[in-house]
């Protein structure tokens, strides 16, 4: 039986957690996920644990992915990577806003080469408001949202949470919207038009 997202292609330009992880969901319900990863890798490929000189955590955040190595600091991978998003129907990122638009790689820039792409933000302070520019891992976000105010005993420093809350949440609203537009556009009847 096949899964319910088989035959969508979907690029993920993403680090660590909450990006690869929706693009891992994207990809457990039947989606062609090709990660595209800089020429160092994703940061969770040094996250410990280690096993057979792989990090467990990158293997279970990218699982059912394809991988592609490219340095978006040259012109011509940039070049590619808009031919490959000009076939594909969902582009993910994780940067904080502004970061793709230098590379050329901007909703409006992807969407200039496929009008129909489903372009997924992932950003730990938003894309708009005073904050948007600044990174946002678990750890910052569960400490601006007061969730460590509350851990770990009275007058003590903190106990930082054992799962990534803040990640996982994020890449858990991140498909639903991925799963929402892909639904929208369905029913619209645009899904695969063009050779797609």
């Amino acid at each position: 039986m096949a899964k319910p997202l088989a035959g969508i292609k979907v690029i993920e330009l993403a680090n660590f957690i909450a990006g690869p992880l929706c693009g891992t969901l994207l990809a457990d319900m039947g989606a062609d996920v090709i990660k595209v990863e800089s020429p160092r890798g994703d940061m969770s490929r040094a996250t410990p644990p280690i096993r057979n000189g792989e990090s467990v955590s990158f293997v279970a955040l990218n699982r059912n992915k394809r991988s592609l190595v490219l340095d978006l600091k040259r012109p011509e991978a940039t070049e590619m990577l808009l031919k490959l998003a000009a076939q594909s129907d969902v582009f993910v990122e994780a940067n904080r806003p502004g970061v793709l638009d230098k590379l050329g790689l901007a909703a409006a820039q992807v969407k200039a080469v496929n009008p129909r792409i489903i372009y997924t933000s992932v950003s730990g302070f938003g894309q708009s408001g005073p904050y948007r520019r600044r990174a946002g891992v678990n750890l910052i976000i569960e400490a601006f949202s007061g969730v460590l105010s509350v851990t770990g005993a009275p007058g003590e420093m903190p106990m930082r949470p054992g799962v990534q809350t803040a990640d996982v949440f994020g890449a858990l609203f991140a498909t639903y919207a991925t799963l929402a537009s892909l639904v929208g556009v369905a029913r619209n009847g645009d899904l695969h038009e063009g050779g797609n």
